[in-house]
């Protein structure tokens, strides 16, 4: 019962303390206990170990910063569209206030 203790206390320590290196093992290991589907673990791993191969990043780091660079853009282009409805806003009430001017002055003008 002692040994158990020891051994299961080294154990979380090993995985809490993020000295656990394959991190991409867990996610599937999980999936494979909960699921008992060995396909769909295999295809998690192997997706897993593919991106961290092609972009050094696990999974989760690789989708949030694809998820940050879509909300940069989106705010960057929600900046321009904002910025050109403005002007075209000013330029538009800029050529109505002049047609009034000109109008109010056409009308004073003795004929």
């Amino acid at each position: 019962m002692r040994k158990r203790n020891i051994f299961l206390y080294l154990v979380l320590g090993f995985f809490l303390t993020g000295c656990f290196q394959t991190a991409a093992m867990i996610g599937p290991a999980i999936t494979l206990v909960s699921t008992g589907n060995i396909a769909q673990a295999g295809i998690t791993f192997l997706t897993n170990k593919a991106i961290k191969d092609e972009t050094g990043m696990n999974t989760l780091e690789f989708v949030s910063n694809k998820i940050d660079e879509r909300k940069n853009k989106k705010k960057v282009d929600d900046n321009f569209d904002i910025n050109d409805d403005f002007i075209i806003l000013v330029k538009n009430n800029f050529n109505k206030t002049r047609k009034i001017i000109l109008t109010q002055n056409q009308s004073k003008t003795p004929n």
